[in-house]
């Protein structure tokens, strides 16, 4: 009876009683009777008469198949999470190291005898197997082993990204319409399993295992998508990680290149400096240099205009005349000079006290009044009465005036007029000085208080000029803590405007 027995340590258990010991068996046994196999527990014991005569054995059976299923589950729920910290820990491999990791886990937690990963291109139309398991490249005699394959022309393997669904198939030589079959000496497949690899709603993939020894059911189902949601999560960030060391990387070399010509700009701009210094004190010392001959030159011509030297006639006075005028035209322009460099090195000082806006006017029109008046050009003043005084230097403000004045002069034709006015507008005293001349085109507007700005070069030939009186202006009140801005139509004559503070 023992030897029909096939299962040895059943067998043992047995001889066990029969040698007056007590047996014990538990695991898968293959029943003689049904010829099935069922995990049982069997304890024996000992049968023995009163008067010690051994009878035999006494044996419990129970099946335990249940519980074996239990903790088989809970076995390989245990392999999942153990699988997903690995998984978690290889995220410094390459794509491929991580695929072929999950293709052979994948296998393993669902107790199948192969698998693949295939993944779907951008267009949707073309899967591409990434990763075999290792039996399927030594076992597999299929001639020509593609890689790439149209979703149109895949037989069950394509189901699970068409249908966007878990396919099972436990019975794989069932005739089904999905099936295309395989080629010659392809593993041959009794069941099959498959999951779409999925990107929030969209298939990215998709991972199939086959021949497992009993059925798929969804706790492989759910066991192989866990895993592949935790791969793709892993490929998604690895992407992103790639792409912020190449913009990184890119980032770096374009600091790179920023900071070496910083540092060209930087010697550039330092040489700049060191060349506008020069030319800053280059102007100044021509400027001195012009001084003393101009005053020489000035001298003497109006001496000899005047007739002091000795009389001249109409020609030669005529020739004097044009010396002086262009002589002071010189003056001014060296006098500007002067300015901008007295200011650009620093040297610029103020002498502030209370002054008279009326005075400044007065003295300012009467200085130009000789100009006006060869051009037939009549100047009108509108001064309120008991203008407040306000704190500032004198001989600046003066310069202001007349730089405005001039300005409104040179640009207003013959038989024009120029308005000079003055009024407390809240805490500042508002200068206006306008005029009836050729006006300012409304794009040069802004750029008209510039260094060596002026309209066009037309302009310069015909009316004179350097450029620097406006830009003077400027800077004589905005250091008086005011405004100058100026409102023209070209044709219609322009009105130029001062805010001082008030004391």
């Amino acid at each position: 009876m023992v030897t029909r027995i096939k299962d040895k340590e059943m067998r043992k258990a047995i001889r066990d009683v029969l040698s007056r010991k007590d047996g014990h068996f538990e695991g898968n046994y293959h029943t003689v009777i049904s010829g099935k196999d069922t995990y049982i527990k069997a304890d024996y014991s000992l049968n023995v008469a009163d008067d010690g005569t051994f009878l035999g054995g006494i044996g419990i059976f129970e099946d335990i198949s249940g519980r074996k299923k239990a903790e088989e589950a809970l076995r390989l729920d245990e392999s999942r999470l153990e699988t997903l910290l690995k998984l978690n820990q290889i995220t410094n491999r390459s794509l491929k190291e991580i695929a072929n990791f999950v293709q052979e886990e994948a296998v393993r937690l669902t107790q199948s005898k192969m698998g693949y990963l295939a993944f779907l291109n951008e267009e949707g139309n073309v899967l591409t197997i990434y990763s075999w398991s290792r039996n399927v490249m030594t076992d597999c005699d299929v001639e020509e082993k593609k890689f790439d394959y149209l979703l149109e022309s895949t037989g069950l393997w394509g189901e699970a990204v068409r249908q966007k669904r878990p396919i099972i198939v436990n019975d794989y030589l069932e005739p089904d319409p999905l099936k295309k079959g395989y080629p010659p000496g392809h593993i041959a497949m009794n069941r099959y399993m498959s999951v779409p690899i999925l990107d929030g709603e969209r298939v990215v993939g998709v991972a199939g295992v086959g021949n497992k020894k009993g059925p798929y059911d969804q706790a492989d189902v759910r066991q192989l998508t866990l895993l592949m949601e935790g791969m793709w999560q892993i490929i998604e960030q690895k992407k992103v990680d790639d792409t912020l060391r190449k913009y990184a990387g890119e980032l770096a070399q374009v600091n790179r290149e920023l900071y070496k010509a910083n540092v060209e700009l930087s010697a550039a701009n330092e040489e700049l400096k060191s060349l506008d210094r020069m030319k800053d004190e280059f102007l100044s010392n021509v400027s001195h240099e012009f001084k003393t001959p101009l005053t020489s030159i000035q001298g003497y011509s109006q001496l000899i205009s005047d007739g002091t030297l000795g009389s001249v006639n109409d020609q030669q006075k005529k020739a004097v005349d044009t010396v002086i005028r262009n002589s002071e035209r010189l003056r001014k322009l060296v006098d500007s000079l002067l300015y901008i460099s007295r200011a650009q090195a620093g040297k610029l000082t103020y002498s502030f006290s209370r002054v008279a806006i009326a005075s400044i006017i007065d003295n300012s029109v009467q200085d130009l009044a000789l100009q006006a008046e060869k051009k037939d050009i009549t100047i009108r003043k509108d001064i309120g009465q008991d203008l407040p005084f306000i704190r500032g230097d004198r001989d600046k403000l003066i310069d202001v005036m007349v730089n405005l004045l001039d300005n409104a002069i040179k640009f207003t034709p013959a038989g024009g007029n120029i308005y000079v006015g003055a009024s407390v507008d809240k805490d500042w005293l508002h200068i206006r000085i306008s005029d009836s001349g050729i006006g300012i085109p409304k794009d040069k507007i802004e750029n008209l208080f510039e260094r060596f700005y002026q309209v066009d070069s037309s302009i310069r030939r015909r009316y004179g000029g350097t450029g620097l009186g406006l830009y003077i202006c400027k800077m004589i009140v905005e250091d008086h803590k005011g405004k100058i801005w100026v409102e023209s139509e070209e044709g219609e004559g322009s009105t130029f405007h001062v805010l001082l503070p008030l004391e």
